[in-house]
């Protein structure tokens, strides 16, 4: 999917994932979308990439979602956890640690990068592991 790096942008891309997921993977469907929300507006809010490209791999027992922009660093890291205070933003990539069974950043263009995808895995699990 492809959508313009906007407000909307967010709603959008969880919105067009929403139905395959809960159909394949219901268990995980909300922590997939939580994730996917978080990474798509971390674009909106610190690039400038006039369209964000999502990719999802949907297989038995996992969902692995690719988000790129065009923009190479700088590169995600959450915040800190000694930060303290009442903050109100910065805590997208400390859910997704909580929330996601692996993720990472990939810089994408080799020797000149040209942007990068973060990306996330979440494994199912059977219902009786609840």
């Amino acid at each position: 999917m492809q959508i313009p790096n906007s407000r909307a942008a967010a709603k959008r891309a969880r919105d067009w994932l929403a139905g395959p997921l809960r159909a394949t993977h219901p268990l995980i469907a909300d922590d997939v979308l939580l994730c996917l929300s978080e990474v798509v507006a971390n674009v909106y809010r610190h690039t400038t990439t006039p369209t964000i490209r999502v990719e999802t791999l949907i297989i038995e027992p996992s969902v692995v979602v690719r988000v790129h922009d065009n923009d190479p660093g700088p590169l995600p890291k959450p915040a800190d956890p000694g930060g303290g205070g009442d903050i109100e933003s910065g805590r997208g990539l400390t859910l997704i640690d909580a929330c996601a069974d692996a993720w990472g950043v990939t810089v994408l263009g080799g020797p000149e990068p040209r942007g990068k995808a973060f990306w996330f895995t979440l494994l199912g699990r059977p219902a009786s592991a609840g």
